[in-house]
């Protein structure tokens, strides 16, 4: 199983695949250049490209919680106090915002979209919300951490999050005791963050709990602390083995088991390919997880050269997240990200608002992420953008240059918006609306946006 593809089969389709999958789409040009590389090197320089923090200098963050704290306990007037607190809620709540659009304009901008495209898969498995933890600086910390493990090996990832302030505040970690264990991260730890429901045991949710007591958060700097005066440093059984556990012996005792690679390996599989693999299918994605040593990088390589990542039933069968497709959209076009006055309700309205998934199980994706109201905005904003309504004006001699013909209008369009030819009857519907409408302009925007208005470009 994962055998590679033929070099014949190595096409600009493919290519289009990998850069759809792997990162968030491109321009003909770009796909052409990776295409050009062959897919053995395109995928190297995909997953091989150094972070580029520097070109995303971080929004001016600040821990408002000390802030406040001062304030309460000052003796100033009442009315005063009041407006300060006041003040300092809304600074953080726009801090909150300055994060979104920050990450949001760092996917569209990025050199390299894969690093990016695997955060967003670690921030969708340990979903953390901005709404319980209330400290954009606690988020964007954890994000940088995604971002630096992204393609690294999972138990060192698990460790660091276990340790992660934004965490530790949206799981209650930082009330657990040896006298009174909080059982909400270890459960989760267990059946969402590592080996799924089914796979452990009441007892050891409990036993697990036990060693992550007396995880803290320094007040004044939001660094981690561990409080040996609330741990537990007695014999605990986890899973069947025993012994004087800590939080990272729990971890390793959790990846150990081969239930947690398969669970693993099928969420990743489903994110970057196909939603519903068969059982036999997962089974085969977690022993492969085990030998790349459960290193994402080394695992996403294997996917992205094999026959099955770009089987019949895989390319274009995965609807487009509200990321991908404003994302893809922006790239798509060739214009920036809309301002965020633009961008943040959009996503919002689309139900992907990051730094805020639904719940600790993140966001349900596939079909969930189309219903009537859904689609009627992504229609509309498409519309929006093609007339520059973004902020820029979109280059409409590049995406459809006007001496061409119908059929070659329709080819062109075809590449550049769904990487593959259209069906019979949009293509007939594409080459219809140019015989009425004219080449104008004007019409190509109307025909671009009719384009993108279609099922068929809200998939990739």
């Amino acid at each position: 199983m994962f055998a590679s593809i033929p070099p014949s089969e190595w096409t600009l389709q493919a290519a289009a695949h990998l850069l759809n999958r792997a990162g968030f789409g491109g321009t003909p040009g770009e796909i052409q250049n990776l295409h050009a590389l062959g897919q053995s090197r395109a995928i190297d320089f995909l997953l091989g490209a150094d972070e580029e923090s520097d070109l995303f200098p971080a929004p001016d963050l600040e821990l408002i919680a000390p802030k406040i704290r001062k304030i309460r306990s000052s003796y100033l007037e009442l009315d005063k106090k009041e407006e300060l607190l006041a003040t300092a809620r809304r600074e953080e709540r726009n801090n909150g915002l300055a994060l979104r659009y920050w990450w949001l304009r760092r996917m569209r901008e990025t050199p390299n979209p894969a690093r990016e495209k695997a955060a967003l898969f670690w921030h969708g498995h340990w979903a953390t919300s901005i709404r319980k933890v209330k400290n954009p600086l606690f988020m964007y910390r954890q994000n940088e951490t995604l971002r630096a493990y992204a393609f690294g090996r999972f138990a060192p990832l698990a460790k660091e999050i276990t340790r992660d302030p934004a965490m530790i505040r949206y799981l209650d970690l930082d009330s657990s005791s040896a006298k009174k264990p909080n059982e909400n991260f270890a459960r989760e730890v267990l059946e969402l963050f590592t080996l799924g429901e089914g796979n452990y045991s009441e007892t050891d949710i409990s036993e697990a709990a036990r060693a992550f007591a007396g995880y803290r958060i320094n007040k004044e700097t939001g660094a981690f602390r561990f409080e040996p005066r609330q741990a537990d440093c007695g014999t605990k059984t986890v899973l069947g083995t025993l012994g004087m556990h800590n939080g990272d012996e729990v971890i390793d005792i959790i990846v150990a088991k081969p239930q947690c690679a398969e669970f693993l390996a099928t969420k990743i599989w489903s994110f970057y390919a196909e939603t519903t693999p068969s059982k036999a299918f997962q089974k085969a994605l977690g022993e492969e997880y085990v030998r790349t040593g459960m290193e994402a990088g080394k695992f996403l390589r294997v996917l992205f050269l094999s026959r099955e990542f770009y089987a019949p039933n895989v390319v274009r069968h995965q609807i487009k997240s509200p990321v991908q497709w404003l994302v893809q959209m922006c790239k798509i076009l060739e214009i920036p990200l809309p301002p965020d006055n633009v961008t943040l309700p959009i996503m919002m309205n689309l139900g992907q608002n990051l730094f805020d998934p639904p719940n600790v199980k993140g966001w349900n994706g596939a079909r969930a992420w189309i219903n009537s109201s859904t689609l009627l905005l992504r229609y509309n904003t498409a519309g929006k953008l093609i007339r520059g309504g973004g902020g820029t004006l979109p280059d409409i001699d590049k995406i459809i240059p006007s001496g061409l013909s119908p059929e070659q209008s329709a080819e062109a369009l075809a590449w550049r918006l769904f990487q593959s030819p259209m069906s019979d009857q949009l293509h007939d519907q594409t080459c219809n609306f140019i015989a009425a409408n004219g080449t104008s302009a004007a019409a190509r925007r109307d025909l671009l946006h009719l384009l993108m208005a279609t099922p068929e470009f809200q998939l990739i």
